[in-house]
């Protein structure tokens, strides 16, 4: 007996599911959230450390100009009008040196230092700096010393609200004379080259410090010789022939009388100058962001040979009693580093000293340095 076979619909096999390949619309929101809030959280990490990198290098040049303005000048004042064994002849400087040169010098010889200050800047005295740096004339300068304005050659050079000083020093050769042979017509042996470049002034004394010399040299400093100059240069000296005669125990001194001031430097900003007065010499830049130097005189009064008073240029009435000096710098940074304008005052010496229109963005700091001048202590 026949079956008939049943046959049944194949039913199409259900295709499997793709897998997922994306975010979801909320998924994705959420991932732009998240890494929204990450980048900024990065971003202001990077601003807040930029700012404080900016301000701490803003501070630091503040610091390094002002560290650097005293390792330069308070050296200069420690020796200032040290004059060897010649100070302890216990006479005048003028009754002992002859001064050879042709004309005087800036600041007496006798005198250690002398200073200018600045019209209203003194202690007492409210002063608002310079928007823009200005370097008026002489006349605006005073010193204890009637009738002696700022020099010449310093006017129109130095920015206002800034004092000025010139310091009288010496410095001893490093090599001794020719025991041998000390002196040859107008030179001076030495046992080798001198250091001193030419035309600088020189100081020459007797081996027992009785009587001395200045005058200006002629020679380069390659030479081991000092040659007396005739009047052919500037200043030049009244004749080329030495007064005295000078022996193996002969002293030689290089003299310096240097000008220290505020100036324009090259890059447009305040910056510490200085410059060789006698025989006069362009002026050197030495470190910008000073922005204005403020100095008091200490007076020696009872002959104690320490300072009774301290007083600005204008109220010294003998440069021969400064027994010390007290210096102050005001220092800025060399860009806008601040998150917003530092209008605060300075206290500089008894002086309040504010920024000009209500204060920039930069740092600045304030520094006071007093030296003694060795050579009243002697």
């Amino acid at each position: 007996m026949m079956h008939k076979s049943k046959s049944y619909a194949r039913l199409p096999r259900p295709a499997p599911l793709a897998p997922q390949t994306g975010l979801s619309l909320v998924e994705l929101i959420i991932s732009l959230a998240l890494g929204l809030i990450i980048t900024l959280g990065v971003t202001q990490i990077y601003l807040s450390g930029n700012d404080t990198y900016r301000q701490t290098q803003g501070l630091a040049h503040a610091q390094e100009s002002t560290r650097f303005v005293s390792a330069v000048l308070s050296p200069d004042l420690r020796s200032a009008g040290s004059f060897g064994c010649l100070a302890e002849m216990g006479l005048p400087l003028d009754q002992v040196v002859d001064n050879r040169l042709n004309g005087g010098l800036v600041v007496p010889l006798s005198q250690p230092v002398q200073g200018w200050d600045y019209t209203g800047t003194g202690p007492g005295d409210s002063v608002t700096l310079a928007g823009a740096l200005a370097t008026p004339t002489a006349g605006n300068w005073a010193s204890g010393t009637a009738g002696t304005s700022l020099p010449a050659s310093l006017a129109g050079s130095v920015v206002t609200n800034s004092d000025v000083i010139i310091v009288n020093g010496l410095t001893p050769l490093s090599v001794p004379v020719d025991a041998g042979n000390p002196q040859n017509g107008n030179s001076i042996n030495l046992t080798d080259n001198s250091g001193v470049p030419v035309n600088r002034i020189v100081l020459a004394t007797l081996g027992d410090c009785s009587e001395g010399e200045l005058f200006q040299k002629s020679n380069n400093a390659n030479s081991s010789a000092i040659t007396m100059a005739g009047g052919n240069v500037n200043p030049g000296n009244n004749g080329n022939n030495f007064n005295l005669a000078y022996e193996p125990q002969t002293k030689v001194y290089e003299f310096t009388s240097m000008a220290y001031y505020i100036g324009q430097g090259t890059n447009g900003e305040p910056a510490l100058f200085r410059r060789l007065m006698t025989p006069l010499q362009a002026p050197q830049e030495l470190v910008s962001g000073v922005e204005t130097l403020q100095i008091l005189y200490g007076v020696d009064t009872g002959g104690s040979n320490a300072a009774d008073d301290y007083v600005p240029a204008d109220e010294v009435t003998d440069w021969e009693e400064v027994a010390s000096v007290r210096f102050s710098v005001l220092t800025r940074s060399q860009d806008d580093v601040l998150d917003q304008p530092n209008g605060r005052s300075f206290d500089m010496l008894g002086s309040e000293m504010s920024q000009a229109n209500n204060g920039d963005s930069r740092v600045r700091i304030v520094s006071v340095t007093t030296t003694s001048l060795r050579g009243r202590m002697e």
